[in-house]
């Protein structure tokens, strides 16, 4: 792990442990829940390239979501459960030169986890220019090992011919913790060579609405899309982290109540003219904060992020400025 990702850890370690204000008698989970949003919206703050720290975040990410879904022994949760849904899958693909007459066809596996559907597609082309030839799927043999730990094995007959640019597929009994699968394939002649595709479809994990940490889960799950987005966004990631602390419960009034504790505090200084003496923690919303931060950074840039963080840096003293 780089560098910069060691110095993260160490600054989430230190967020984690003195984040002030979390009661005691809170559910534990939304406790751990609440620090890491605060780490996450740090890391998202400071880090020089949020691609760099992506990894670390979706560590979090992914622990958080885990733990919420609270898991079994057996490798199943009580609060998710995997449903006949595509949520990814395993392909491979090859060129078909027995002909289905013969007694032994070209055998294609494929290996994934939670296995529930095996699909062969025959694309219309076998090349960049080549049409490609129908191909005849006589069997798909399938060993699965289930949640329980029982190996069971299958033969399931297709005897069906997949034309280019088609498809056929066959369920599986069950969801299998762990499957192979392997399609028994041939082409009309020796002459006719074809390309095949044969996929072993994933199941979906999906979360229970009536489980107690269902909001905070579908908010972890947006977060997750967002850090895992070919382009990670700063801003989207610091707002959807954002929202997602403000879910959890209190944290909206908590928020409020200081917000208006410290307008009002600020009131009372312009009025008398006095100033503090030294910022303190609060002092600032996380918009101003965020704001700084992004000038400090653009501070280190060209000549001309420079020449614009000036420019924000004096809109920024103009919008604070109290109004006497």
């Amino acid at each position: 792990m780089r560098r910069m990702n060691r110095n993260l850890l160490v600054t989430l370690s230190l967020v984690m442990v003195t984040l002030p204000g979390i009661a005691q008698n809170r559910d534990k989970n939304l406790d751990m829940l609440s620090a890491d949003l605060h780490a996450l919206g740090r890391v998202a703050t400071v880090a020089e390239d949020l691609g760099d720290s992506r990894q670390v975040l979706l560590a979090i990410t992914d622990s958080d979501i885990s733990a919420l879904r609270m898991p079994r022994e057996d490798g199943t949760y009580q609060w998710a459960a995997l449903q006949r849904e595509e949520g990814g899958r395993v392909r491979d693909e090859k060129t078909i030169e027995l002909v289905s007459t013969e007694k032994v066809l070209r055998n294609v596996t494929v290996t994934g986890a939670n296995g529930y559907r095996v699909e062969v597609t025959v694309p219309k082309k076998k090349g960049t220019f080549s049409a490609n030839n129908r191909v005849y799927v006589r069997n798909v043999l399938v060993d699965s090992t289930g949640f329980d730990g029982k190996v069971s094995r299958h033969e399931i007959p297709v005897e069906a011919w997949v034309a280019p640019g088609d498809a056929t597929g066959v369920p599986l009994p069950d969801i299998g913790k762990s499957v192979k699968a392997t399609a028994e394939l041939g082409v009309e002649s020796g002459s006719k060579a074809a390309v095949a595709e044969v996929s072993l479809v994933q199941a979906k994990l999906v979360d229970d609405p009536r489980s107690p940490y269902y909001p905070a889960t579908v908010k972890l799950l947006q977060i997750r899309d967002v850090i895992t987005a070919r382009d990670l966004n700063r801003g989207l990631l610091k707002n959807t982290v954002d929202e997602a602390l403000l879910s959890l419960p209190g944290e909206l009034e908590k928020r409020a109540g200081e917000q208006a504790s410290a307008a009002e505090e600020r009131r009372r200084l312009i009025a008398s003219g006095m100033t503090k003496g030294a910022i303190a923690l609060g002092d600032a919303t996380p918009d101003v904060t965020n704001t700084l931060t992004d000038i400090a950074r653009m501070l280190n840039g060209t000549l001309q992020e420079q020449a614009d963080a000036r420019a924000r840096l004096d809109t920024l003293i103009g919008t604070l400025k109290p109004q006497m």
